[in-house]
């Protein structure tokens, strides 16, 4: 005689298994724990999963990430412990339909992007249960919401599949050059926009900095760096012989802003940041409309 309690004690682990990556052993004893109830026991499973990847050790790899829809833009970065997630089908498919899930949220911030449902699922579960499945602790480290107007247009680029990604808005559209300031921005790393953005707080930090790294600091060469790390005066990349500024003033357009996101930038040493973006994602929050 066919056992059904047995066969759906079976069904149900199965299902638990399969949303949770957790051991059998592990998905029975929470079963039994909570009397064959399977939203509780789900709860369980996870719960005790965020501890465990909690204690992993540092995941500074991984993936960045965006999306863009009409007036709205997203950029958000998730993190794991090698290179190795980035070929993985299971994580790269997280990755994109944790964007198709934001991008369509109200979500400003990580806190709010976690609780986001992903399915049947909010996304710190689905991390949670691709966490188990790839076998490496992961998060999502830093999450940000860009808004424009119509007369605005966005530029982006992702560099090897999202090692980088990087978002810039100008006050009227140029075409293919939207992209390809993106793409500079990449390859270029400012950290500022102009030179009138550069606050007396900021610019005593970079003389700091470059007091530290040089010794005495020779204002001649002390703005040279300045120069070099400011998109305004930065050298085009791809025509040295131009600065951005110059190419701007050309079209009489302008950048409003622009984000880069790099892979565990700033985990390592917290000065890789740019300053403006907190390394620990805890106070991102949306960018208004410009």
């Amino acid at each position: 005689m066919i056992n059904m309690r047995c066969i759906m004690d079976i069904t149900l682990i199965k299902k638990l298994r399969e949303e949770t990556g957790s051991g059998i052993v592990e998905t029975k004893k929470a079963l039994e724990l909570h009397h064959g109830d399977y939203e509780s026991a789900k709860a369980h499973l996870l719960k005790n999963l965020k501890k465990e990847t909690g204690n992993l050790r540092v995941a500074s790899k991984g993936l960045t990430h965006l999306v863009i829809k009409e007036n709205e833009a997203i950029l958000y970065e998730v993190n794991a412990e090698t290179d190795f997630v980035n070929k993985n089908e299971h994580f790269n498919k997280m990755i994109k339909d944790i964007g198709d899930a934001l991008i369509t949220s109200k979500a400003s911030h990580v806190k709010e992007a976690l609780k986001v449902k992903l399915g049947d699922q909010t996304i710190e579960e689905k991390i949670l249960h691709t966490s188990a499945i790839i076998k490496e602790n992961a998060y999502l480290r830093r999450f940000y919401r860009i808004l424009k107007h119509d007369s605005q247009a966005f530029g982006f680029y992702q560099h090897l599949q999202g090692k980088i990604s990087t978002l810039v808005i100008l006050d009227k559209d140029l075409g293919d050059f939207n992209n390809k300031l993106a793409m500079h921005i990449a390859a270029s790393e400012p950290k500022y926009l102009s030179f009138s953005q550069i606050d007396t707080h900021t610019m005593d930090y970079e003389t700091f900095m470059y007091e530290k790294n040089h010794g005495q600091v020779s204002v001649h060469d002390f703005n040279k760096y300045l120069e070099s790390v400011t998109l305004d005066t930065q050298y085009h990349v791809l025509d040295p012989s131009v600065r951005i500024g110059e190419l701007l003033h050309q079209n009489h357009a302008k950048v409003i802003d622009f984000f880069r996101f790099e892979v565990g930038q700033g985990i390592d040493n917290k000065l890789n940041c740019r300053l403006d973006i907190p390394c620990d994602g805890s106070k991102i929050t949306v960018t208004p409309i410009y």
